[in-house]
């Protein structure tokens, strides 16, 4: 029996599954592209969610030095190892899709990423990802953003 498309993961659950993996990988040493193909054995996506997931996987892949370096820099007085991992696999998610996808507008990644701090942490962490990952969107693209991002 096939699920309705309505139950089905799109660009939004991608996003979830992507920020699980890195956190996942983070924490077991294991290769994120590994998790994220097991992870797709046990989620149903739509074939854009699929994509998306596979695409910002790649994208950290292929970049993670200069992601985690772009993100040091943001990051006043702290070093990322000493960051939370969920706090740290929800900047590499934001940061990602902000450096390597463009055809997402910032602020919706800032929104997505802010909305998915908020299911995982407090208000307090919420602010702290979004107060990162801003001006990640604003020197990588122009785009100020966060002014609403992180407020319901």
């Amino acid at each position: 029996m096939a699920l309705a498309p309505e139950r089905r993961a799109g660009r939004a659950k991608a996003r979830e599954l992507v920020m699980r993996v890195l956190y996942e990988s983070d924490l077991t040493g294991d290769d994120p592209q590994a998790v994220l193909e097991l992870a797709f054995g046990r989620f149903r996506f739509t074939e854009a969610g699929r994509q998306h997931a596979a695409a910002l996987m790649a994208a950290y892949r292929r970049h993670r030095r200069r992601i985690d370096r772009v993100l040091g820099e943001k990051l006043r007085n702290w070093d990322l190892a000493r960051v939370g991992a969920i706090e740290r696999a929800l900047l590499r998610l934001g940061a990602t899709e902000i450096l390597y996808l463009p055809e997402t507008p910032a602020p919706v990644v800032l929104n997505e990423v802010v909305r998915l701090a908020h299911r995982y942490l407090d208000d307090q962490g919420a602010g702290f990802v979004n107060g990162v990952l801003d001006p990640v969107a604003r020197d990588a693209r122009g785009e100020a953003s966060a002014d609403g991002a992180g407020r319901a």
